[in-house]
């Protein structure tokens, strides 16, 4: 069975906070807490509004778990300062993801993306319409060796108990040289940096084996860009866990994040692991 997890879950009056309930509703155990949050900012609306929101909320998921430990707050203060703040007693921040365009979202800060980039716990972002299907089960994590540590660890305690456990996933490509009639790609190294790929992800398969020699799990290694491969993944997935690299939205999205890319593109949740810190539990 899954250690029981401290979740932080922020509510707010969009869809997207709903249907983020309803996954939350799905992935809790009734041994779990729930901190429900919700960020009341001066001329936001009235502190009443938002504590029944939360009641209603409260209520949605004792139905379905009543021995659950549900706490209520409506906190003041800049919304990413004390989602920030709020997170650090969680094992887990869980917020609703709402689409919007990528380069103005980077240059404004569309919250989920300016929270990602600087919590110090795992981030689920369950996006506005999520995709749900009987055959997403699985959990994906990306194998990556700068980032994989902590998220391995969440990724195999979120598989634990789940029918089709946990899908380790290594993209690779093979290098590319530029050209002025274009990218070129070096086949000689080609199967040089697939093997590269393939000791990476047995790795990491051994690392989850010994800390959860009964977790059932597979392993791919696919060709192409991370992300890319990542997203096609997520076609059978019921989470998608990926290592953090860059800590501002805005860096993210001129290097290329592959979290960014995901939190855009990916129709089921993401969560976005930090790299510093303790080992996150699941």
């Amino acid at each position: 069975m899954p250690d029981p997890i401290r979740w932080t879950v922020a509510v707010d009056e969009s869809e997207a906070a709903w249907n983020m309930l309803d996954w939350v509703d799905g992935n809790v155990g009734d041994g779990d807490a729930v901190r429900l949050l919700t960020v009341h900012e001066l001329f936001g609306e009235s502190p009443e509004r938002s504590t029944g929101r939360l009641a209603i909320a409260e209520r949605r998921l004792r139905s379905r778990h009543p021995g659950l430990r549900v706490e209520r707050h409506v906190v003041s203060g800049p919304t990413l300062a004390r989602l920030l703040v709020d997170a650090t007693v969680s094992d887990v921040l869980v917020l609703g993801g709402r689409r919007t365009d990528r380069l103005w979202a980077a240059i404004t800060g569309r919250m989920a993306e300016r929270v990602v980039a600087h919590a110090t716990t795992p981030v689920v972002v369950v996006p506005e319409r999520p995709s749900s299907s009987a055959d997403r089960d699985a959990v994906v994590v990306g194998v990556d060796s700068r980032t994989a540590a902590g998220a391995l660890a969440f990724a195999a305690g979120r598989a634990e108990g789940r029918r089709d456990g946990l899908v380790l996933v290594r993209a690779w490509e093979p290098p590319t040289s530029v050209s002025p009639f274009g990218r070129v790609y070096l086949a000689r190294d080609r199967p040089l940096w697939e093997h590269e790929g393939q000791l990476e992800l047995d790795a990491a398969i051994r690392a989850v084996s010994r800390s959860r020699p009964d977790l059932r799990m597979r392993g791919e290694l696919r060709q192409g860009t991370a992300s890319d491969v990542l997203l096609r993944a997520a076609t059978t997935a019921s989470l998608v866990v990926v290592g953090r690299r860059h800590r501002s939205a805005l860096g993210a999205f001129l290097a290329g994040s592959v979290g960014e890319a995901l939190l855009h593109r990916a129709s089921v949740p993401v969560c976005v692991v930090p790299p510093d810190g303790d080992t996150p539990r699941a």
